[in-house]
């Protein structure tokens, strides 16, 4: 018995180092269409504020692509489209909206926004 447990301590001792290795690549934040400042073109810099409503968290500042997704009430649209209808939403107490980015480096894969 005593082998076995110096046995399974020495290997959680080894693979520890592997399991420290996990990094998020993707996050997802849900947000307040208020709290979301959008860029004029699709190459630029948006900011927003990870929580819903008033808040003090930190704005957090990440970079639209030629990739981004953006999607309003579940259909896809461009970003033309996405910025007209966000105008609309982002006066609304019931809207929301899911960023989602890549950590490393902070380029968003999708904005989508719900009334």
């Amino acid at each position: 018995m005593t082998v076995r447990a110096i046995l399974i301590a020495a290997l959680l001792l080894v693979a520890q180092p592997a399991f420290s290795q996990i990094v998020t690549a993707v996050a997802a934040v849900e947000a307040s269409p208020a709290n979301i400042i959008l860029p004029g073109g699709t190459d630029g810099m948006m900011t927003f504020r990870p929580c819903d409503g008033d808040c003090d968290e930190d704005y957090v500042r990440v970079r639209l692509s030629a990739d981004t997704r953006f999607t309003v009430d579940g259909k896809a649209v461009r970003f033309a489209d996405f910025r007209r209808e966000f105008a609309t939403i982002k006066s609304s107490p019931k809207s929301y909206a899911l960023v989602t980015y890549e950590t490393q480096t902070n380029t968003v894969t999708s904005i989508q926004i719900a009334r």
